[in-house]
């Protein structure tokens, strides 16, 4: 199901990109930088790397721009080029492990909620712990399993955006959700913290 079209202000931008004008790609980039480098570096957790991919996604956006779909959102276009380009980076790199010495820069609560019950040093200690246990389960999760993580706690997208974004079936959406949060609890359980004790993007698992 697609929900919005092109807005009219991407629909402006890109019709002055098509015509050659380098200060409209250049807004167009800008308004959209910021996104696609966080889905970067929460997929490939190295900022350097992030910004690599980023770079990438902006180039292909332009080749690509006079084959783009108005009916499709320019938003979901734009992630789909991402997740794609982030996976064949991680396929192309599987034998690299993440480092929790080197953790995604950024605003956690984009994506991820500890559940809180009350300020203090040490609640705040706690769920640092947790923070870190979490970031290492996310690390360890399956490239195809981690950009449906991503691309719904941080992108706050819906199921049938992540669907149409990724270009997989609403049941396979859904059923990878429930499996990355399942392997996601079983990480906890292994470093014994209650699945009841953690929430992630709002949702308890």
């Amino acid at each position: 199901m697609r929900v919005s079209g092109l807005s009219d202000e991407d629909r402006i931008l890109i019709a002055r990109c098509l015509k050659g004008d380098e200060k409209a790609f250049e807004t167009l980039l800008n308004k959209y930088r910021a996104s696609v480098f966080s889905i970067c570096l929460r997929m490939v957790r190295n900022r350097t790397t992030a910004e690599d991919i980023a770079q990438e996604v902006f180039i292909k956006v332009f080749s690509a721009l006079n084959r783009y779909d108005p009916a499709y959102p320019f938003p979901g276009w734009l992630n789909r080029i991402t997740s794609n380009l982030c996976i064949d980076h991680l396929r192309r790199e599987k034998e690299r492990f993440v480092s929790l010495d080197q953790p995604a820069a950024g605003n956690d609560d984009l994506f991820v909620q500890l559940a809180s019950d009350g300020a203090g040093p040490d609640r705040e200690a706690e769920s640092k712990e947790m923070m870190a246990i979490l970031e290492e389960a996310l690390s360890r999760l399956p490239e195809h399993y981690r950009i449906i993580v991503v691309l719904r706690h941080q992108e706050q997208l819906s199921y049938e955006e992540i669907s149409d974004t990724l270009g997989i079936p609403l049941g396979t959406v859904k059923a990878r959700i429930h499996r990355a949060r399942n392997m996601i609890v079983e990480h906890f359980r292994k470093r014994g913290v209650l699945p009841g004790d953690l929430e992630i993007g709002g949702e308890c698992v």
